[in-house]
């Protein structure tokens, strides 16, 4: 298996490939969402200036992805959350993830973001240790409590 990819800033037209990956990741992390939905805030991220999606492919298909979003507050001005970071399991471990997270954060501080921070659910710490993986990139632990509320 050769080790070359490609990563674009995702667009419209790449959703068909966009879903299953998002199906497979969200599987992973053990969060519940059905595709109807998955597609309809999909295509609303990549229509706004204010999220990013990258996609990674090689050979024709799709085979990771990772996402941001601003948001603007008093405490820290503009911010993103990296919201998504997926490579199928059959490529992990050849950088590509590394490469991911790099576009992100480059798109965000082109944005003029003060900080960046991100979520990680306990399934994806457990299988992964994302925390060792988000340290490189000088992510720390934040005492913080996340609480949400569905609306």
């Amino acid at each position: 298996m050769t080790s070359t990819f490609n990563i674009m800033r995702a667009g419209l037209n790449d959703i068909p490939e966009l879903i299953p990956l998002y199906e497979r990741f969200f599987a992973e992390d053990a969060i519940k969402i059905a595709r109807p939905e998955i597609e309809a805030n999909l295509r609303q991220m990549l229509a706004d200036d204010r999220a990013s999606v990258f996609v990674a492919t090689a050979n024709g298909s799709a085979i990771g992805l990772a996402s941001a979003s601003l948001t603007c507050g008093v405490e820290f001005g503009w911010a993103a959350e990296i919201e998504d970071l997926f490579v199928v399991p059959e490529r992990r471990g050849q950088g590509l993830a590394r490469q991911l997270i790099e576009l992100v954060l480059e798109w965000a501080d082109d944005s003029g973001v003060r900080q960046s921070y991100l979520v990680i659910t306990p399934e994806a710490e457990h299988a992964q240790s994302l925390t060792a993986l988000y340290s490189k990139f000088g992510f720390v632990r934040s005492n913080r409590v996340l609480m949400y509320r569905a609306s």
